[in-house]
């Protein structure tokens, strides 16, 4: 079938090698634009013909047209900047090739950015401290290639398939559960491992993946621990309020605070679920109305910043508000600005967090100055998370033996391998569940209560056997600020 597309084509990359760092986080960014004198946006028609032994690369960035290599032709798709089309048979390459599927814009590019972060952090240390994966007594660097699934599932999904036509050998999951669960059919029917490092909603480990893991505890473990340890705090609360967007993982963060607070014995005034675009001044003042002492939130970050700041314009009071996802990320104290002091927040790991070191970072501190380094900004459990599941990648590719490209019975067996693998790592010990409920979900992690303080660092000030810090509960009012 032939068909005819205008194109945009960039020179840093021509011949598909591996890229550098810099070129990586370029491409991440379809927004960047800083070396705007060597690009050249043209648009031309090309002719390109589908047939079996036709793969496709997905790129983010300008290419000119007169560094098109031979035997490469180019297309726009879906808004995309651009899809390379070469032949299969120059399928051999000395590295390991990860696609990472993440949201790079939308709503959710916030926690994308968190994840991509993550997972370039572990490529670069592996390949500048280790020279890459020892495998045979060879050493083989790692490239992880990105598509942005636009915090839609339809285009995550779209997104993943690119990826496994493109002949990756293993898939670094997307931020957030929604896009997950339509990323995690596409690897159940191509037999592609994949970890993700950011999605909590148990519906995922509750559907059985075969192909899919995940490093960060299901949210109905983290939401219903940390509620748990919020409503320990003196004076102990009679009454909550329990709000959650719409969607899998808001709706399971919500779900569990609830129940947490049910099982204490502590009253639930209400429970609503809204659209993420809904009128937070209707969703506060209702609350208000109602006047809980404690607030609880389930949603991602910008949710949470409509919520904080809708709460201080009404005056809205209560005792303090617990949110999940993402309180001590930059993203949200950004957003909430003044605001974002005290607030309850749930985690796995926070970089003052007690657990040795392990594979490629010594301890979580080390890792946390890694990350101020390389991005300038403090990670949080998502980040590292994600990181981790590189960790856990390059042990199991260790212990598969195999050199890249991997093979499908190579990936095959990379399954057995991941469900009994034990990797000590600064984020905590992972290992995946490999039954029940919680199916190849890395269940190990203790959940902690953190609260920011007025600067705006995280303190862990719950459970009681692991606070390092004495909450700041109640929480002042929004006049006494």
């Amino acid at each position: 079938m032939e068909e005819t597309r205008h194109v945009s084509v960039d020179p840093w990359d021509p011949g598909g090698q591996k890229r550098s760092q810099a070129r990586r986080k370029r491409r991440a960014d379809p927004s960047d634009r800083s070396r705007t004198n060597t690009h050249i946006d043209i648009h031309i028609n090309i002719y390109y013909t589908y047939s079996e032994n036709i793969v496709c690369r997905y790129v983010t960035e300008i290419w000119r047209s007169a560094d098109v290599p031979e035997g490469h032709r180019w297309c726009s798709d879906r808004g995309r900047v651009g899809r390379l089309f070469r032949a299969r048979g120059g399928s051999e390459r000395d590295y390991f090739k990860l696609g990472a599927v993440t949201s790079l814009s939308g709503d959710l590019r916030f926690g994308g950015e968190v994840t991509q972060r993550g997972y370039d952090l572990w490529a670069d240390t592996v390949n500048d401290e280790k020279g890459g994966i020892e495998v045979g007594g060879e050493t083989y660097e790692v490239e992880v290639e990105y598509a942005d699934a636009q915090s839609s599932p339809s285009t995550g999904a779209d997104a993943a398939s690119e990826m496994i036509e493109d002949g990756a050998d293993a898939i670094l999951g997307p931020y957030s559960s929604n896009v997950t669960l339509a990323v995690c059919p596409i690897m159940e029917q191509n037999s592609m491992p994949h970890i993700t490092g950011s999605a909590e909603s148990p519906q995922i480990w509750q559907e059985g993946f075969e192909y899919s893991f995940g490093t960060i505890p299901t949210v109905s473990i983290i939401g219903n621990e940390a509620t748990s340890a919020l409503l320990n705090l003196e004076p102990q609360p009679d009454s909550v309020y329990v709000t959650a967007v719409n969607e899998p993982f808001s709706v399971a963060t919500g779900e569990s605070m609830r129940d947490a607070a049910e099982e204490a014995g502590v009253t639930v005034e209400n429970y609503e679920e809204f659209p993420r675009d809904a009128d937070y001044t209707n969703v506060v003042s209702a609350a208000q109305d109602v006047d809980p002492d404690l607030h609880l939130h389930g949603g991602h970050i910008g949710s949470h910043v409509d919520l904080i700041s809708a709460s201080e314009q009404l005056g809205y009071n209560p005792d303090g508000f617990l949110m999940h996802y993402g309180v001590n990320t930059g993203s949200y104290k950004d957003g909430a600005d003044d605001q974002a002091p005290y607030t309850f927040g749930a985690t796995v790991w926070i970089p003052s967090v007690d657990r040795s070191g392990g594979v490629l970072f010594d301890s979580p501190q080390a890792y946390a100055d890694a990350s101020e380094s390389e991005y300038d900004t403090a990670p949080d459990y998502t980040q590292a998370g994600s990181t981790a599941a590189g960790i856990v990648f390059q042990e199991a590719f260790k212990e598969l033996g195999s050199a890249p490209p991997l093979s499908q019975d190579d990936k095959d067996e990379l399954i057995g391998i991941l469900e009994e693998i034990d990797v000590n790592t600064f984020y905590g010990d992972v290992a995946f569940e490999t039954e029940g409920e919680y199916y190849h979900n890395n269940i190990n992690t203790q959940t902690l209560l953190i609260q920011l303080g007025e600067d705006g660092s995280p303190a862990i000030v719950g459970p009681e056997d692991a606070a390092t810090d004495e909450a700041n509960y109640p929480v002042p009012a929004w006049d006494e600020r």
